[in-house]
């Protein structure tokens, strides 16, 4: 009888214990998160086929965050926009060279930059306790200023106000 109601209890305990227990929550990569923004570059001449900028580095502006060529797709790069702001700058430096890398002679001018400004308004959208939010952007706009060297981005068309995925591109830039 002793040994039954151990028996009874320990099977009570171990149900009760294992009652709160619920699986590991990890968000699947298939699970689109915030969406970066895709940027395809083009000629100004030939604005059908695209053309990827000699030796181009992105910096955050207020930020130590640099892209550089070598992170790029073949055909489009992929950039963050803020989650805490509606703007997000960023300099966009053509031929970018550095130390012993700046050639005086070199024909095409270095180190020019221009900078964007992307604005846009903020929607948050729960996923799951998992995942938890991703922001979705829409009403993207864009403003270029050149720098003391001149604008070497001749041009750009939004082709998506709307930054939910990353499937296609959002922006083009003409140079």
């Amino acid at each position: 009888m002793i040994f039954r109601n151990r028996l009874f209890f320990g099977l009570l305990l171990m149900l009760v214990a294992f009652s709160g227990c619920q699986r590991d929550d990890i968000c699947p990569e298939s699970t689109q998160t915030t969406s970066l923004l895709i940027i395809r570059f083009y000629d100004v001449d030939d604005r059908v086929t695209f053309q990827s900028p000699t030796n181009l580095q992105i910096k955050a502006v207020g930020d130590t965050t640099v892209y550089t060529n070598d992170l790029f797709n073949t055909d489009s790069l992929a950039i963050p926009l803020r989650t805490d702001a509606d703007v997000t700058s960023y300099e966009f430096t053509f031929n970018y060279a550095e130390g012993d890398d700046i050639d005086p002679d070199s024909p095409v001018e270095q180190n020019n930059t221009d900078t964007l400004t992307f604005s846009y308004i903020r929607d948050q959208e729960y996923l799951n306790r998992a995942c938890s939010f991703k922001i979705n952007y829409s009403e993207l706009d864009v403003e270029t200023e050149a720098g003391e060297d001149g604008a070497w981005i001749q041009a750009y068309q939004i082709e998506q106000e709307e930054v939910t995925n990353e499937t296609e591109a959002h922006l083009s830039l003409y140079y």
